[in-house]
């Protein structure tokens, strides 16, 4: 207790003495060029090269794509089509699928000003059918290949097919009657 006293005193006697103000931004450089003059002292290296922050960023950025990549095998592998259940529904798949190829390639070829509302409509069922064939996909990876499941993707290829046919027939009723109505006019 005595020794805290004695150094409150001390402090009191040199109050009006002491600096109390902070050093200049340079300070530190005069010191060091002020002590290199006196004796031989190596300077201080003002900038040190941390490697840590620069491998911190490298391993987040690696770390992120996996990630990435995982999560893109994991969603890949949620879906699967019928040619993933047997060769019998490869065959069946690749079937429907040629015919509606060739059907779509038939309903180009004959396109025409008259039938534009009818393919454009035809177009929008089409992609109503296949939006939900995704849905079927994805329903029958977690269903575990269910016949049900199966069943339906058929189904829904069935459903494309007879759509399109339907639509060349129409086509082609509508090319007809445009064919006759034209014969008539000129004779």
């Amino acid at each position: 207790m005595k020794k805290e006293y004695e150094i409150e005193k001390i402090f009191k006697r040199m109050e009006n003495q002491l600096d109390i103000l902070e050093p200049s931004a340079d300070h530190k450089v005069r010191f060091l060029e002020k002590l290199q003059v006196h004796t031989n002292v190596v300077p201080l290296q003002t900038k040190r090269r941390n490697w840590l922050k620069p491998l911190a960023i490298a391993a987040s950025i690696t770390i992120l794509f996996g990630i990435v990549s995982v999560n893109n095998t994991i969603n890949t592998q949620e879906e699967t089509d019928l040619a993933s259940v047997s060769d019998q529904m490869k065959d069946t798949q690749n079937f429907f699928t040629v015919a509606i190829e060739a059907q779509l390639e038939e309903i180009n070829k004959n396109t025409s000003l008259e039938t534009t509302n009818l393919i454009k409509d035809a177009m929008e069922q089409l992609k109503k059918l296949e939006s939900n064939y995704e849905i079927l996909k994805k329903d029958l990876f977690q269903s575990n290949n269910d016949k049900r499941v199966i069943s339906a993707m058929i189904t829904n290829f069935q459903k494309r097919a007879s759509l399109l046919q339907e639509v060349l027939e129409k086509i082609n009723e509508i090319n007809t009657l445009k064919l006759t109505e034209n014969e008539d006019n000129i004779l």
